[in-house]
């Protein structure tokens, strides 16, 4: 009895290695083979039907193999055979796809230009020590900081607001949720024409710019616009004393507004803000309008979800509408704002199209997605690409163990 038990068991073991290891190899190296063979023969509009032909029938033809091999294994294995045959495949295709890139990265992150030779950690003290980079780094934590406190801030504002309109509250919703339908790429562009600069004496076709430039009057006290036509004249802005056009995406300071022009050193507060990056902190509203409407709609879904007693009970205790909403509803809803602040969190790191659409990356406004980028496709570096990847890897760690923390805590209650 205990040989046949131990004989069961080795067959169980052997078909969770086919399941989780043979089959699924099988299934890449053939699809591997096949279309590396046959890609060099036929277009590819028509590689892409007999992918999705041969590769569906094969997976077929493999589970139903599979389905036969697991009917002779002993009734009490089947189940969990039958578990590993459908999880087999995602865990290789996770550990191809996935855990292999990222091992991969770690190993070019010490490598050098082309991956030929060990640098050790010539490509960290390069991040760290370059002047780009440095920039680069400093405007990923101003982005970090600014759009997810941005976005969560009027999130929860717009959200409980919305939630004590009497009607047309879902067509508010829509409105605010709407830049959310728009791509990145489509966003940037709006966002691009907004801030759009031209040298002077060309007509200002920027939102901004078209109102900077528009109204007041130069020093001999006539009008300055933006090159209108009246009575046959055209009344432009480059007299003396007209307000002049600003580069809004060009311009790495606040060094062009009349406030910040004669501003020492020794006015520390005026001299910090005269310093702060306005192209970068432009760039960052364009994220900040997309993903509010995200936000707005998830807490307001957890707001919806408070039980009224609660509400009306710290009204009857007269507390102001204020005072409910830091004490009652933000207690409430805390697990909510760690999630959208996680999720932001990643997108910002993650932020590509923006930076590429409107500057790319020049007058520093790089991030680190966008280094990434350049460093692997513009200068050819795959270590230095590779260390920043990793950079924005170990950015991401401390969101995964206060998530993990929060888990655990909530599983505890």
């Amino acid at each position: 009895m205990s040989v046949l038990s131990d004989n069961n068991k080795l067959l169980a073991t052997g078909l969770r290695i086919v399941a989780f290891a043979l089959f699924p190899l099988l299934w890449f190296l053939f699809q591997a083979i096949l279309f590396r063979e046959i890609s060099k023969a036929i277009p590819r509009s028509l590689l892409i039907f007999l992918a999705i032909a041969v590769g569906s029938t094969f997976i077929f033809l493999l589970y139903i193999g599979m389905n036969k091999i697991i009917s002779y294994a002993p009734k009490q294995y089947q189940e969990g055979l039958y578990g590993a045959m459908f999880v087999g495949p995602a865990i290789f295709l996770l550990g191809l796809f996935l855990f292999y890139p990222a091992i991969r990265t770690i190993y070019l992150s010490f490598r050098d230009k082309y991956g030929d030779f060990s640098v050790g950690f010539e490509n960290y003290i390069w991040a760290f020590s370059n002047d780009l980079m440095k920039i680069t780094i400093r405007n990923q934590f101003i982005w970090l900081l600014g759009v997810v406190s941005l976005v969560i801030l009027i999130g929860l504002i717009v959200a409980y607001i919305s939630d004590k309109l009497q009607k047309g509250e879902a067509f508010f919703k829509s409105v605010i949720f709407m830049p959310m339908a728009i791509s990145g790429v489509g966003s940037s562009a709006i966002f691009k024409f907004i801030y759009e600069y031209r040298p002077p004496p060309l007509t200002q076709i920027g939102f901004l710019n078209g109102l900077r430039v528009t109204g007041g009057q130069d020093i001999d006290g006539n009008d300055c616009k933006n090159n209108v036509i009246e009575n046959g004249n055209k009344i432009g802005y480059t007299g003396e004393g007209c307000t002049e056009p600003i580069g809004w995406l060009q311009q790495r300071d606040l060094t062009k507004f009349k406030a910040f022009e004669n501003v020492s050193e020794v006015d520390t507060l005026q001299s910090f803000f005269s310093n702060l990056p306005l192209n970068t902190i432009l760039l960052m509203i364009i994220m900040v309008w997309m993903y509010t409407g995200f936000a707005m709609i998830v807490f307001s879904a957890a707001i919806k979800a408070i039980p009224s007693e609660i509400t009306e009970a710290g009204r009857i205790d007269g507390a102001s509408e204020a005072r409910i909403f830091l004490s009652v509803v933000m207690p409430y809803i805390k697990s909510t704002i760690v999630v959208v602040a996680t999720y932001i969190t990643v997108t910002v790191l993650k932020a590509y199209d923006i930076v590429f659409v409107t500057t790319r990356g020049d007058f520093e406004t790089n991030l680190l997605a966008v280094k990434m980028m350049d460093e692997f496709s513009k200068f050819l570096h795959f270590g230095r690409a590779s260390t920043v990847a990793i950079l924005i890897f170990i950015s991401v760690i401390p969101i995964i163990v206060l998530n993990a923390l929060r888990n655990r805590e909530d599983t505890k209650i």
